[in-house]
């Protein structure tokens, strides 16, 4: 994201990281329906072949994925649309850009990275209940260790522009807190094809992002071929992959274990850096850091692992 800002505009990357996205969910979902529809076709035809007429009902339903028997839930309302594409697409995306714009990606990090803590204290009060004490401590050795990352980059963060970052941060930390807990419980009988879950909220909130890039270059902002290019790489081979696996997991394991498993994204990114030679290795309160996120994820993945199988047993 830092790379994309680069000389240039807030809008264009704004709409940019978000529009490249919905392509890409959008080629998946097309994709995906076509070898559906393909496989249904196959599996008819076997059974109209073998003269099985109760092949050909029960054979269309179960592949296609999109009948009561799999377990999908009815389409999302016009309003669950409206909060969810409000709340995760447009309001984070533009808040969490205009805060690296103004404060340089370091301290939105920092802000972002207590989002476990807020998602696991509103859950905790939305479900009057008191998470494990595993969880609790694994929670905040991992936001710890994350702050052990971030911390060692804030020299020579200041200025007036760095107050209004961090608002815009705390704003897009709230943003992303609210949209894991809503669009988990809003979903969650849901059990179908991710990519066509997630495609109307992407498609919704980048409406907006794209009439705000639109406005900005006829007021004459400049984007450029490679700007373009990188953030076609960043939505579509990045950042579709995450949140299918994001989302996937929001419904699997919930909010507060899905902000928690997104604290691993900073470390794995700034290992990635100084490996291909973009960044600097990581100095040792980093390296630190880096433990302290491993071993807090650990101890949660491990707690939810054994309530798991003594609920089973």
């Amino acid at each position: 994201m830092t790379l994309s800002l680069a000389g240039a505009d807030t809008a264009v990357v704004s709409a940019g990281r978000s529009g490249f996205t919905v392509l890409g969910l959008l080629a998946l979902t097309t994709w995906s329906s076509g070898s559906a529809r393909v496989a249904g076709r196959t599996r008819i035809g076997a059974g109209v072949g073998t003269g099985n007429g109760t092949n050909t009902g029960t054979g269309t339903d179960t592949d296609t994925g999109t009948g009561t028997g799999s377990g999908s839930a009815l389409p999302l309302r016009a309003r669950q649309l409206v909060v969810l594409a409000g709340s995760g697409v447009t309001l984070y995306t533009v808040c969490s850009t205009v805060a690296i714009a103004l404060a340089g990606p370091v301290l939105p990090a920092l802000v972002i990275a207590m989002t476990p803590a807020v998602v696991l204290l509103a859950e905790s009060l939305m479900n009057r209940v008191i998470p494990p004490v595993v969880t609790l401590l694994g929670t905040g050795v991992a936001i710890v260790g994350a702050l052990l990352f971030v911390v060692p980059r804030l020299g020579g963060t200041s200025g007036p522009d760095v107050v209004l970052g961090t608002l815009f941060a705390v704003l897009a930390m709230a943003a992303t807190a609210f949209y894991g807990i809503a669009f988990a419980r809003m979903n969650r009988a849901y059990r179908g094809p991710m990519a066509s879950r997630i495609l109307p909220v992407f498609a919704l909130g980048a409406v907006p992002l794209v009439l705000w890039a639109v406005v900005s270059v006829w007021s004459g902002a400049a984007v450029t071929w490679s700007t373009v290019g990188l953030l076609a790489v960043l939505g579509i081979v990045i950042y579709v992959p995450v949140y299918l696996l994001q989302h996937r997991i929001l419904l699997t394991a919930g909010a507060s274990y899905t902000a928690l498993l997104g604290l691993g994204v900073p470390p794995l990114v700034g290992l990635v850096s100084a490996v291909t030679g973009l960044a600097t290795v990581p100095v040792p309160l980093q390296v630190v850091g880096i433990a302290g996120t491993v071993l807090g994820m650990a101890i949660v993945i491990g707690g939810t692992l054994r309530r798991t199988s003594d609920v089973q047993r």
